[in-house]
């Protein structure tokens, strides 16, 4: 029994046409969509599109050829000259077209006698590339994971201080007793929250990042309430901004997911997990680096108060809740945009 449906292939050809296009060896730009399962008095045909100036009849199947699709095709045929002399459809020339799995050489002469063009395919391929084609438009299945040494987002209180300040990373760095290293890294980080930003090679702060420094409570490293509120916010609104941004989702949501299993959920059940959604196994390949890398953006999301954790478990809070929905929400929208 073949386990591939007609449905999904049918909704494949019709959600990314290049592919159709391959098959029928046309230009996607020049397939039009005119009706799906469209009902005529014979039944209801597959696909029906214009190509140029050509109607193209299409009957779609996940099977080998067989002879009775040459009726089925030929009465929805008949149905569409019947329709162009109503003056319900425009008056284009019709080509029947017959997508099977495989068929015959002798199908192939047969179909030609009844002007029909026989094309075989494979549905498997049409997956493959269905996927292939969504994870290139799919901008936040391409965002590539990183980590900056940074363990806590308080850090970079006083170093944005000292840059609101005019302080350069080197001034900064004595001010601070760090290596340039370390504070290139927080600006690194910064950039990513959209707190700083580069013009040649200096570096300035955003309107966010002015904000951020006039919600500071105080001089440690910790964030204040306002810092919080106005970092999680950014977050919320923009989750794929940047590859901090999207790995913190990915971290809540790597607790949202395995708190099915067990709640709250143990640090040591998120590593592999989280490590693997970010898709960073071959980069975050050692014990120590799946540690470190778990431990940043863990203190990250509870920083931001989208979890809290207490003895190595996780606990998902109402706002970290809200930011999954929201991540779900714009991960729905990116991936509507990225099939028009």
């Amino acid at each position: 029994m073949n386990s591939i449906s007609e449905k999904i292939i049918e909704d494949i050809l019709c959600a990314d046409k290049s592919i159709l296009a391959e098959i029928l060896n046309v230009v996607p730009s020049d397939l039009s969509l005119i009706a799906r399962q469209k009902v005529v008095p014979s039944g209801k045909l597959d696909l029906f599109y214009l190509c140029n100036d050509e109607l193209l009849l299409i009957e779609l199947k996940v099977v080998d050829f067989y002879h009775e699709i040459i009726n089925q095709i030929n009465g929805y045929y008949s149905d569409l000259l019947a329709l162009q002399k109503q003056n319900k459809l425009i008056h284009s020339d019709i080509r029947k077209i017959i997508i099977v799995t495989k068929a015959k050489p002798v199908y192939y002469i047969d179909c030609k006698n009844e002007n029909i063009q026989l094309i075989t395919y494979n549905p498997e391929d049409v997956l493959q590339k269905f996927y292939e084609n969504f994870k290139e438009l799919s901008h936040f299945l391409t965002i590539q994971s990183g980590d900056y040494g940074m363990v806590r987002l308080g850090l970079l209180n006083s170093t944005l201080k000292f840059l609101g300040d005019g302080l350069s990373i080197k001034e900064i760095s004595k001010k601070e007793k760090k290596s340039t290293k370390t504070i290139s890294n927080r600006i690194s980080v910064a950039r990513l929250l959209n707190l700083v930003a580069k013009f040649r090679n200096e570096y300035f702060l955003t309107d966010l990042g002015n904000q951020f420094n006039e919600q500071r409570e105080n001089t440690d490293d910790r964030l204040g309430q306002g810092q919080l509120e106005l970092l999680a916010n950014f977050l919320k609104e923009n989750p794929f901004y940047s590859s901090i941004t999207f790995t913190i989702f990915s971290l809540i949501e790597t607790v949202f997911v395995l708190s099915k299993n067990t709640y709250p959920v143990p640090k040591d059940a998120i590593e592999d997990y989280f490590v693997k959604s970010v898709g960073k196994t071959t980069t975050w390949k050692t014990e120590r680096a799946r540690e470190t890398a778990t431990y940043i953006f863990s203190n990250y999301a509870s920083e931001l108060e989208f979890l809290i954790k207490i003895n190595n478990h996780f606990y998902i809070t109402p706002k970290g809740i809200q930011a999954i929905l929201l991540l779900q929400l714009n991960r729905s929208i990116k991936l509507i945009e990225s099939r028009k």
